[in-house]
């Protein structure tokens, strides 16, 4: 196994990104032009996607810091932080490449607050009640009927399967250098 190991260490051909070796991942100034911090919260099966947390500055008060969970069929992925938040940027929020889900309380998916330290404490807040049981909703809850359109809702104001696709960009943004 070590000789194994040791080939993909020696092989800068074969890389599995930043998010296979750290769930949580910060930059100072990342594409949304300020502090973010992302979290994996679960990558076990494609079939139910892939959850995140993500702090950043809301783009239109950028006075206040969101907390939000993002649920979305890609896993962006890669080699330096930089370039990680700028494919995450691109894939969930530009490409619109993320779902909405139903919420288990007013406060689960979607807090602001006015510091990063209290943006990282609703995250964990987050964080703590997530369950992906209760994702799919209760039809008797009382957040049956409240869909939070969670991630990045300022964006276009588009849902994901309301995208206008493809999105031109350039490829500048998702290449494989940092």
């Amino acid at each position: 196994m070590r000789r194994v190991e040791s080939a993909l260490a020696g092989n800068p051909n074969c890389t599995t990104g930043l998010f296979t070796t750290n769930r949580v991942v910060g930059i100072q100034k990342g594409p949304s032009g300020g502090e973010e911090i992302l979290a994996l919260l679960y990558a076990d099966d494609p079939w139910f996607g892939y959850w995140y947390g993500h702090i950043l500055r809301h783009p239109k008060n950028r006075e206040v810091f969101v907390s939000l969970l993002a649920w979305s069929v890609h896993l962006p992925n890669a080699p330096t932080v930089p370039l990680f938040f700028r494919r995450f940027h691109y894939w969930v929020i530009e490409r619109g490449a993320h779902h909405l889900c139903t919420v288990q309380d007013h406060n689960d998916a979607y807090q602001e607050s006015f510091s990063l330290g209290g943006a990282a404490a609703n995250l964990a807040k987050i964080i703590g009640c997530f369950s992906l049981e209760k994702r799919s909703g209760d039809e008797y809850g009382p957040y049956a009927d409240d869909p939070v359109e969670f991630a990045y809702p300022w964006r276009l104001g588009l849902r994901a399967e309301e995208h206008p696709f493809p999105i031109s960009s350039p490829l500048t943004v998702v290449k494989n250098s940092g």
